[in-house]
């Protein structure tokens, strides 16, 4: 349909001007233009995700100005192409509601990209988050903290202010990415075999690098903030130098070694005879380790600056040895390496290379005993042999009685020889400070740097026996070794000590930048005759040692979650100033950062420090989400990921475990609401979690112990008012009469029994059953179990408690005052895991867990037995009850009056998940009952229940303690997004499997950290879930069906109005007289 014209000549030029300016936005023509800007944008995207990822084209493309700016021109000429044809005619109709439909559109469109969320949620396997990430933008926050005590109780919180938070745009790449990566082509680039692939992928790198430019991001000098600070009266000033997206800290100078392939032995089959064939590089990629020089941690460097002002070089094992790094700082030092060679035979005390007065000197401790003064040729000095030990005991600097911390160790075959030295001038007056050599460890020798004296301590090892490398290697051992120097004008020299002949190759200089043509001889292994050949592939020198930061290549793989994101910048804080690595901080709001993660200048007459951090942006989603197991499955024949999901509870925000009830006949457990679940005033960063280990119930009345809290509460259920009746801080407070010892530690497995509570609980590897008043008075320990005691019943008919201790495999009893123990009534137990009495016919029942070897295929059972009158009588145990495959039962309980034993399921932790690849829910918990004797099994339906223990049944309900899970066992998988609308803030959020990170072994430190210690799980991961929360999708949806709508009254309207209609038929004459003659 034609548009309008508004301007006409007559109008005047500024009205004129306008409606031009108003056609011209609801022109048809700028429509097809903006209509295939966009369509060109979003084809560009789609290329820019496939080859750099989701947050590289949200943050160039989605998120710009000029992608805002299209946005909003295409509604604007969308709205003015509907107002302009106002009053609308009936036939406009479908075309007004079209255009009304695509306004809508782009609204929810534009509210989806401003107001969602797009973040990333890391989850440990068996460990619970809340907080989700954003991919790329970070902060520095700023914060003032009063000088305080570290080592005394206190809040934190309590001495710092938090000041500003400055928003720091730095994108997704490492900023010398900007300059190097996006070429038409690389220096290192693919080379492509397809020249049209090798035009597409060129181009695109090409095109983006010009597009990118476009975003609004910092880059190297850009100043974040340059103003006074409100209230310090001073002014802070951050200049960002350097950012690196992923990155990896190291320390240097560093050496990048790499060792080639053991020789080869071989048949020569012309000959007969066994040849050798020298040591090769594999090809491919070389495999490099570092060899490189600690600085002193801070921790320490107050000890240990002035001993070693030149940090620690760290051993590293390669080869046949140990290779180790020196610095030069002066030539004498350098002299002292490359002359350092042993002279004939070492004997049996060694020798010594040591410089004085500029000079090598050359000395054989066989010469010489403890106290004698050496007399060194062509200088005034002496030296005096102040100690000759066999061993070495290391204390630390302020020990008392030691040379810098070390003292003899006596010993009587040589462990680390150590020679303490001290010089001295002509006129027999000290000169400098002590020297300490050691011959197995070189890197703890102690120089005087100020004097130039430097040494190596050389002792014959060769009758020591060869010993093999590994993590368990003694340190003290002796190795063979390589040893590199730095030297004054940065060159690299290395040298080769043979301890099984006590041969030193001559120092020789080293290719630093060599390849397998230039490697040189190494490590010689007694087994082979030619030695391991080795090449330095890179090195980077410093004066000193330093911790510096090296940017990784991008991997769009890897989210800001699994990257080490660190930024260099200059701080200026009042008149203080300096340059400063940071790291990025990805963690929950209030966590503690690590020493690399902060920026702290100290104003020592101000009496606080300027703290800064940089953080990514966090969002609390409501709920935790609990990581039971990763599943990965590898391409056959490859290490890479063909699949990859994770089995996620969603679990509520304040309550951990929570105690759960369902009637006899069974239907859908429900949680009986104690403790009460989070609302959306508790969710508030390092909230208090509940968690109920173990229960007893009293008519209205709930009784429940909180492991978190260390606390024992009782709730009304009609009200689900909760009072604390016992805590640590109360019974200290108790004195005189009503003093205890009571405590609570780790409480756990509460009863109830003749108005008075017992419970378990744990204080070293001890574990000690104590009982209070229902009223939470006379609180006291009544019972130690040496180990870990599991559950405990009463039999109240006979006065009597029972208790269940797991590592020592048995249950034993005494009465409720603790006394007539009777440790061991029935023993042999094979890992235990609950407890039940049936008092009317004096039987014991318990579960067993494992009753076969660690790691083989497991049934679990349930075995019974005739109460015995005493320990010494033996017990009559026997099985009736055997479970399935990896299954035990976690609580069991019996009920006297139905004579019937009622018991929980669960799989062997992380067995149950693997290989079940459905959306439905896998059910890992059954509620089961059997007769006394095992007979007559029969599932009870519960559906709900998870990760449950504590079983017990009063007034014809079950109840027990589980997980507080909303939602669990739900899979999450690739291309298989789950939805939930979070309790807390009523938000709803879609998550997606996007990546992981492991696996990791016993021995990695993420493995260490995460893993008790106790575990048998053989691996870790890092499932990372992407959290999508878009508030526009509604109004999109709502928008496409008005569009829709306008389309179809359109091609109605069209059928309606616009039929062809018949043309009338041209009067004859006819037809024209009889019409004349009819009005006659």
């Amino acid at each position: 349909m034609a548009q309008p014209k508004l301007v006409s000549p007559d109008q005047p030029r500024a009205l004129r001007a306008v409606l031009w300016a108003y056609e011209l936005c609801a022109s048809l023509k700028l429509a097809v233009i903006l209509i295939f800007s966009m369509a060109f944008t979003l084809g560009y995207a789609t290329f820019v995700e496939a080859a750099y990822g989701t947050p590289v084209v949200q943050y160039f493309v989605y998120k710009t100005w000029w992608f805002n700016g299209l946005n909003i021109l295409l509604g604007v000429n969308i709205f003015c192409a509907a107002a302009i044809r106002y009053p609308w005619q009936r036939h406009q109709t479908g075309f007004v509601i079209t255009h009304i439909g695509l306004l809508t559109l782009l609204i929810g469109a534009a509210i989806g990209r401003h107001y969602g969320i797009d973040a990333q949620i890391p989850v440990f396997e068996s460990r619970m988050e809340r907080y989700a990430f954003d991919r790329t933008n970070l902060f520095f926050d700023v914060s003032i903290e009063e000088d305080h005590d570290e080592n005394s109780a206190h809040d934190h919180n309590d001495f710092t202010q938090t000041l500003k938070r400055v928003p720091f745009r730095a994108g997704p790449f490492n900023w010398e990415d900007y300059d190097t990566q996006f070429g038409y082509s690389l220096k290192d680039g693919v080379a492509y075999n397809d020249p049209v692939e090798a035009l597409l992928k060129n181009s695109l790198r090409w095109t983006s690098g010009h597009i990118f430019k476009l975003a609004n991001r910092a880059s190297s000098g850009t100043v974040l903030i340059d103003s006074a600070i409100p209230g310090t009266g001073k002014s802070l000033r951050i200049e960002v130098l350097e950012f690196m997206a992923n990155s990896q800290l190291s320390s240097e100078p560093r050496v990048e070694m790499v060792v080639g392939g053991l020789p080869e032995k071989y048949l020569d089959e012309e000959t007969g005879r066994e040849e050798e064939r020298p040591s090769e590089f594999p090809p491919g990629t070389a495999n490099a380790f570092s060899v490189s020089i600690q600085p002193l941690p801070d921790s320490i460097a107050e000890l240990y600056e002035d001993i070693y002002p030149y940090g620690f070089s760290q051993p590293m094992q390669a080869g046949g040895g140990k290779v180790m790094l020196w610095i030069a700082p002066d030539e004498i030092y350098q002299k002292a390496f490359l002359e350092a060679a042993p002279q004939g035979e070492l004997g049996t005390a060694g020798q010594v290379t040591i410089s004085l007065d500029g000079k090598i000197h050359h000395i054989n401790l066989n010469n010489y005993q403890i106290g004698d003064t050496i007399e060194l040729k062509d200088t005034d000095y002496t030296l005096r042999l102040s100690g000759l030990w066999n061993d070495v005991s290391e204390l630390g600097p302020e020990a008392e009685g030691t040379v810098y911390g070390f003292s003899e160790k006596i010993a009587d075959e040589p462990v680390v020889p150590t020679i303490h030295l001290q010089a001295f001038d002509k006129a027999g007056k000290v000169h400098g400070r002590d020297v300490l050599l050691f011959a197995n460890k070189p890197h703890h020798n102690v120089y005087d740097y100020d004097n130039q004296i430097y040494g190596t301590y050389w002792f014959d090892f060769s009758s020591k026996e060869i010993q093999l490398f590994g993590p368990d290697a003694n340190q003290e051992e002796v190795y063979s070794r390589i040893e590199f120097l730095q030297s004054t004008d940065k060159k690299l020299y290395y040298r080769y000590w043979n301890r099984r002949t006590n041969e030193l190759t001559f120092p020789l200089l080293v290719e630093t930048s060599g390849s397998p043509d230039t490697a040189v001889s190494g490590f010689q292994m007694p087994q082979f005759s030619n030695p391991l050949k080795f090449y330095v592939s890179n090195f980077i020198s410093s004066n000193k040692p330093v911790m510096a930061a090296a940017a990784l290549p991008f991997n769009r793989d890897l989210q800001i979650v699994q990257r080490e994101v660190r930024a260099k910048v200059k701080v200026k804080w009042g008149d203080l100033e300096g340059e400063h690595w940071i790291r990025a901080f990805v963690g929950a709001p209030g966590e503690r950062q690590q020493a690399d993660q902060q920026i702290r200048i100290h104003d020592s007459a101000a009496g606080n420090s300027l703290v800064l951090t940089m953080p990514t942006e966090a969002f609390d989603i409501g709920f935790r989400i609990r990581l039971k197991d990763f599943e990965r499955k590898l391409d056959p024949g490859t290490s890479q990921a063909s699949h990859y999901s994770s089995w996620v509870d969603f679990v509520d925000l304040k309550n951990t475990k929570e105690i759960w009830t369902i009637s006899e006949s069974g239907a859908k457990a429900t949680s009986m609401g104690i403790p009460v679940r989070a609302n959306p005033e508790d969710a508030v960063p390092n909230m208090p979690h509940n968690s109920v280990s173990g229960f007893a119930m009293s008519g209205d009345e709930v009784y429940w112990l909180d492991s978190n809290e260390r606390t024992l509460n009782v709730t009304k259920l009609e009200t689900k008012k909760t009072t604390t009746l016992v805590t640590n801080e109360k019974l200290r407070a108790l004195t005189g009469a009503e003093a205890t010892n009571a405590f609570l530690n780790n409480p756990r497995g509460l009863i109830l029994e003749g108005g008075r509570l017992f419970w378990i609980d744990q204080t070293g590897g001890t574990s000690v059953i104590q009982s209070v008043q229902t009223t939470g008075k006379s609180a006291a320990r009544i019972i130690h179990s040496p180990g870990d005691v599991v559950q405990i019943a009463a039999d109240p008919s006979h006065s009597k408690l029972y208790w269940l201790n797991a590592s020592a495999g048995q249950i034993s009893r005494a009465d409720f005052e603790g006394r007539e123990m009777e440790i061991g009534l029935i023993k042999g137990l094979k890992r235990p895991t609950s407890l039940a009495v049936d008092t009317r016919n004096s039987l014991l029942f318990w579960a067993e867990r494992d009753p076969n070897a660690v790691g083989s295929t497991t049934r679990g059972r349930i075995m019974q037995s005739t109460i015995p009158e005493s320990a010494a009588t033996k017990a009559n145990s026997r099985s009736i009850v055997t479970l399935d495959v990896d299954t035990f039962a976690t609580a069991i309980t019996y009920d006297s009056n139905s004579s019937r034993l009622t018991y929980i399921t669960a799989e062997k932790p992380r067995q149950g998940y693997i290989g079940h690849h459905t959306g439905t829910v896998h059910r890992t918990h059954h509620l089961m009952s059997c007769n006394a004797t095992g007979g007559d099994i029969t599932e009870i339906p519960a559906e709900g229940l998870d990760l449950a223990d504590g079983l017990k049944l009063q007034e014809g309900n079950y109840y027990w303690n589980q997980s507080a899970s909303y939602q669990h066992d739900i899979y999450i998988t690739m291309n298989a997004p789950v939805e939930f609308d979070s309790p807390t803030n009523g938000h709803g959020y879609r998550l997606f499997q996007e990546s992981f990170s492991g696996p990791w072994k016993p021995g990695d430190p993420e493995y260490e950290r995460v893993i008790p210690s106790e575990s048998q799980q053989e691996d870790l991961y890092l499932s990372v879930l992407t959290v999508n929360r878009d508030p526009g999708r509604a109004i999109r949806n709502f928008g496409c069906l008005i569009v829709c709508l306008g389309i179809a009254i359109m091609f109605y309207m069209k059928a309606y109005f616009f039929k062809t209609r018949k043309k009338k038929a041209s009067p004859t004459p006819e037809s024209s007289s009889v019409e004349n003659d009819d009005h006659e």
